[in-house]
C-alpha cells in the first residue's frame, strides 16, 4: 500500500471559545479565513492532495470549509478524523450544521472510537500527525490539545505552517 503521508496535510487549532474573536465577521476572522484559503492553495501547489481535519468547532471546521472551497478549483480531498461517534452532539446548532455539511461533503471519514473516552482527542491528534507530512495550525503558545499536536508534529518532523504568526498583530 502506498504511503500517503507525503501528500497529506492535517490541521490543528483552537476551538471557537479559545479563539481571540467570537464574531466571524471581524477583520481578524476574515484575515484568518483568507490565510487558511492561501495555506490550502499553497499546500496544493506543493503537491498535497489530502487534507485532514479533526472536526472541532473553530479552526478545525474553518479549515475543513477552506478545503471544500478549494475543491471547486483544485484536486484536493477533505478527510475528517472524528475522535468519537457523537462528537458534535453538544455543539451549538450552527456548529452542528457546519460539522454535518463537512462530513457529508468529505471524501473520507475516519471514526476513531464508538464513544467518548479519556484520551480520545489525543488519539485523534496522533492519528492525524502520523498520517501527515505537513501541519497547518493556529497556535499562539497556549497549552492544550493544539499545543500537544504541534509538539507531536515537531517531533515527527512535519513541516509546520502556523497561521497565528501573522494574526497576532491583528488582535
Amino acid at each position: 500500500m502506498a504511503d500517503l503521508r507525503p501528500v497529506t496535510c492535517c490541521f490543528s487549532g483552537y476551538r471557537i471559545e479559545k479563539m481571540p474573536f467570537r464574531n466571524e465577521d471581524c477583520p481578524a476572522a476574515r484575515e484568518l479565513f483568507a490565510a487558511l484559503d492561501a495555506a490550502v492553495a499553497e499546500a496544493a501547489a506543493d503537491g498535497y492532495t489530502r487534507f485532514l481535519s479533526g472536526m472541532s468547532t473553530g479552526f478545525d471546521l474553518w479549515a475543513a470549509e477552506a478545503v471544500l472551497r478549494a475543491r471547486a478549483a483544485l484536486p484536493v480531498q477533505l478527510l475528517c478524523a472524528v475522535p468519537f461517534d457523537g462528537q458534535a452532539d453538544r455543539f451549538p446548532l450552527e456548529w452542528k450544521r457546519r460539522f454535518n455539511r463537512c462530513l457529508l461533503a468529505a471524501d473520507k471519514v475516519y471514526a476513531l472510537s464508538r464513544s467518548y473516552h479519556a484520551g480520545c482527542f489525543a488519539a485523534r491528534n496522533r492519528f492525524m500527525v502520523d498520517a501527515s507530512s505537513r501541519l497547518i495550525c493556529y497556535y499562539d503558545g497556549r497549552s492544550g490539545g493544539t499545543a500537544q499536536t504541534v509538539h507531536m508534529a515537531e517531533q515527527s518532523g512535519l513541516k509546520i505552517v502556523n497561521l497565528a504568526d501573522g494574526q497576532l498583530s491583528l488582535l
